[in-house]
């Protein structure tokens, strides 16, 4: 995932007394399975198949999660960006079952951050430099955010100031993000030269 030039063989990974299926979740992003598998249900990629439009498909066993496959037997690795959408969607569904999702991040892969996450003495990015969050305070008396009522105000060591949003989120590289972030995911950020 996350690796456009790497290519997986379909037929390699999932053989068996069957052929493998492969469900398209979206452009760019496939499910394949092994449909006589004998183990107990995926309930994970059934959920991720269900939300996609396959409804009651009962997945058994390991899936792979790669790229466009065309119809052949060999499948890329995805994008980053389709990656961060599956990403994204599995932690919905992971966080309505109560599965705990995480994974292993390179320094340079874009993480989703929750403006949340951030603490005081926290560092946050923009625009190439970094300001050191001093607190986060209400707007203003008689001001307000007109994108969401419940916005604040995040105030920096520097003097700038942004907004933060309670429900929303940036991306970010993952050598960037705060812990609360790594506590939030339970992701393990991998050494530079790995």
């Amino acid at each position: 995932m996350g690796k456009p030039d790497v290519t997986l063989n379909l037929a390699e990974v999932l053989a068996g007394p069957a052929p493998y299926a492969t469900l398209v979740l979206a452009d760019g992003i496939e499910l394949h399975h092994q449909p006589a598998s004998t183990e107990p249900v995926n309930t994970v990629a059934a959920a991720l198949a269900d939300r996609s439009g396959y409804d009651g498909s009962g997945i058994r066993g390991v899936v792979h999660l790669t790229g466009s496959s065309g119809d052949t037997d060999h499948a890329v690795g995805m994008t980053d960006g389709d990656f961060m959408s599956l990403y994204e969607l599995l932690a919905s569904i992971c966080n309505v079952m109560g599965v705990r999702l995480w994974r292993k991040i390179r320094p340079a892969d874009l993480v989703t951050i929750r403006y949340t996450d951030l603490a005081t003495g926290d560092l946050f990015w923009f625009g190439g430099t970094s300001h050191r969050l001093m607190q986060v305070k209400d707007f203003p008396a008689g001001q307000e955010n007109k994108l969401s009522p419940d916005a604040k105000v995040m105030v920096f060591d520097d003097g700038e100031e942004f907004n933060w949003y309670p429900d929303s989120s940036f991306h970010d590289r993952a050598d960037r993000a705060p812990s609360g972030y790594w506590q939030r995911t339970g992701n393990q950020l991998l050494p530079a030269d790995v």
